[in-house]
């Protein structure tokens, strides 16, 4: 795998954007902050726009994207929400908060869990936390900004689509007043509000249009180019409009792979055969635990026998290639024996639920190292 395409972690990747801003409001960082020079005040404003790639971004807007600045940043590995928005908000890599994928094994309480709904893989949403589970013993991400904000007095605000609370966000918003809203458009508006009424503030918006558009159509498709340009279009309006006297940021959390073919790794004769457990991780991004005996080789040449290609590697190579920044011991197991990134344009998807097949009809998925899925925007209006 090209050095060029691993996570960025010492200046100019969403890990040090987060240790950035902590650093802005007065408190330690986590890690290396962004070797960028961004100018903020005592309001902030940070808006993530779920799925858009920096190439995408590039492309859609073919120079016409009026800005004051955008530089091109590292997502994490892998490559998908839960574990950036860990990241984002609490300056951990990944190989420390420990939200390594959207399924994920946890030998603790020895079941794969859904991390956006922080539930069992076949239970409800906020099924952990409804159990009684600590979920900061089972993810230590310390503390997050809107923590350390709320401990200075310093008031912050989360806007998230309807429905989104609970989940994952008990990890990464704790701390923050989290404010479901109907349209990014009423978000922004009330943002404004509650940012002139503070003397210092930090507020997050995350917006899930483009993510949705791309997994449904592909980022190749006219949909998924539109709604971008739409979405970037409306929300640099409004910033300008409402926000202007604002530190305002517009980044996003990965890109996706246009999918021609997803396997179903249910399918794949022999394969649980040689694992422990079930598959887990992203469509792109697959962790394997094997049973005792069984190679990496063996299971990369059943996986090619079957059409799926890619790369693997055992645990230990990809934590010193640096996939995953710094890793504490206890998140060590998570990352299981070996790693496969399935090449562009093919994912590999196990269902845990019967009748999931929808998720075997995506045409844009994420998780993996291709550059469009790895390198996001980072714009200062």
């Amino acid at each position: 795998m090209s050095k060029s395409l691993v996570p960025d972690y010492t200046g100019f990747g969403i890990y040090n954007l987060a240790n950035t801003l902590l650093s802005h409001f007065g408190i330690a960082p986590r890690g290396s902050k962004l070797r960028l020079d961004l100018d903020l005040g005592r309001h902030v404003v940070l808006i993530l726009i779920d799925g858009v790639s920096y190439q995408d971004l590039i492309d859609v807007f073919n120079n016409s994207l009026q800005v004051s600045k955008l530089y091109r940043l590292s997502s994490v590995f892998p490559t998908t929400t839960a574990t950036v928005l860990t990241t984002l908000f609490t300056g951990l890599s990944p190989g420390q908060h420990g939200v390594l994928g959207p399924n994920l094994y946890i030998k603790e309480i020895g079941t794969i869990v859904n991390t956006l709904n922080m539930g069992p893989i076949v239970g409800e949403r906020d099924g952990l936390h409804k159990s009684g589970f600590d979920l900061k013993q089972l993810f230590p991400v310390k503390s997050t900004i809107f923590e350390e904000l709320g401990s200075l007095g310093i008031r912050n605000r989360v806007y998230v689509p309807k429905g989104l609370s609970g989940g994952l966000s008990r990890i990464t918003y704790a701390g923050a007043e989290v404010v479901e809203y109907a349209t990014h458009y009423d978000a922004i508006i009330n943002a404004a509000k509650f940012l002139n009424e503070q003397d210092m503030a930090f507020v997050h918006i995350y917006i899930t249009t483009v993510d949705s558009a791309a997994h449904k159509y592909g980022p190749n498709s006219e949909e998924s180019k539109v709604v971008l340009r739409e979405t970037m279009d409306s929300v640099i309006r409004l910033s300008r409009n409402y926000l202007g006297k604002f530190s305002v940021l517009i980044t996003a959390d990965h890109g996706h792979d246009e999918v021609l073919r997803n396997v179903k790794a249910n399918d794949i004769q022999g394969l649980m055969g040689m694992l422990n457990i079930p598959p887990y991780g992203d469509a792109r991004a697959v962790y394997f635990k094997l049973n005792d005996g069984v190679g990496i080789n063996d299971l990369m040449e059943l996986l090619r026998r079957n059409g799926v290609d890619g790369v693997i590697m055992s645990r230990d190579e990809a934590i010193s290639m640096g996939l995953f920044g710094e890793v504490d011991r206890g998140v060590v197991d998570r990352i299981s024996d070996a790693v496969f990134i399935p090449s562009s344009g093919s994912s590999l998807i196990y269902l845990y639920k019967p009748g999931n097949e929808e998720v075997l009809t995506l045409k844009g998925q994420h998780g993996g190292l291709t550059g469009r899925e790895l390198y996001i925007p980072l714009i200062q209006l």
